[in-house]
This record gives C-alpha cells, sequence and structure tokens, in this order.
C-alpha cells in the first residue's frame, strides 16, 4: 500500500518519470484553452457553410433546381 502512494507522489525513484511541474500544468490547460478558441473560431468563420451542409444532409435545405447545372458557356 505504502509503495501505492509512494508511486502516485512521484517520491519512488521507478515514479520520477511522473513528475509534472506547475509549468507543465499551465502550458498544458493553455493548450486546452487554445483549442477551444479555435474551434469557436473556425466555427465563426464558415458558419454559412456548416449551416448549409447539415440543412442539406438532413433535408431541411434542398438545392434550387433553377440554379443546377452548369452556366451556358459563350463559345
Amino acid at each position: 500500500m505504502l509503495e501505492s502512494i509512494a508511486s502516485l507522489t512521484g517520491s519512488h525513484p521507478a515514479g520520477g518519470l511522473l513528475y509534472l511541474d506547475p509549468g507543465t500544468g499551465s502550458f498544458l490547460l493553455q493548450i486546452l484553452i487554445a483549442a477551444g478558441m479555435s474551434v469557436v473560431f473556425v466555427i465563426g468563420v464558415f458558419r454559412k457553410k456548416i449551416a448549409a451542409f447539415f440543412g442539406r444532409l438532413f433535408g431541411k435545405n434542398k438545392p434550387d433546381p433553377s440554379q443546377a447545372g452548369d452556366a451556358p458557356d459563350d463559345d
């Protein structure tokens, strides 16, 4: 029992690689916050395209048949 507690606290020689200093924890928190803010930014930028995709996917926003097809060429 004492060995398992010692390995959790990092004081056991074999558990020395488990140590995380406060700077590491702060860095991991910063990575998580940056990832979350990146997701919010991307969703904000591509909001209309994402909404149109899911609208087509669930059938609420069907494509307009008058706009389908190629435009006439001026040959």
